[in-house]
């Protein structure tokens, strides 16, 4: 289990501005709340109004970032393999339950021609 399961919080990135005299530098930090409502006034309250650009929950990121990996030449021809024993074992499973349909059909027409 992970720790923010049993304690209900979770983990924010903000994206702040921080100025510096007459410095103005973007940056990412972290914080943990219970909601986004709750990590935002944090973070403004911290770095003040207007300069808390963007919350995300790190779960969000991490989906994001997941999306975006790039396959070699050989995991596309095992991804596409198995994709295509997915589609086959579907037809095979559909083909079964056609064929018990019609053996079932059969039977209940030979009961009733025999009535």
């Amino acid at each position: 289990m992970r720790i923010d399961e049993i304690a209900g919080l979770k983990t924010f990135i903000a994206t702040v501005r921080v100025k510096n005299g007459s410095n103005v530098i973007t940056t990412k930090t972290t914080v943990q709340a219970d909601g986004q409502m709750q990590a935002r006034a944090i973070m403004t309250r911290i770095f003040g109004e207007g300069n808390v650009l963007a919350v995300l929950e790190t779960s969000q990121i991490t989906e994001m970032e997941g999306g975006t990996k790039t396959l070699s030449a050989g995991e596309l021809r095992v991804k596409s393999l198995a994709d295509q024993a997915k589609k086959l074992k579907a037809q095979e499973k559909t083909e079964r339950a056609r064929q018990s349909l019609d053996k079932a059909q059969k039977r209940m027409a030979k009961a009733s021609s025999v009535l």
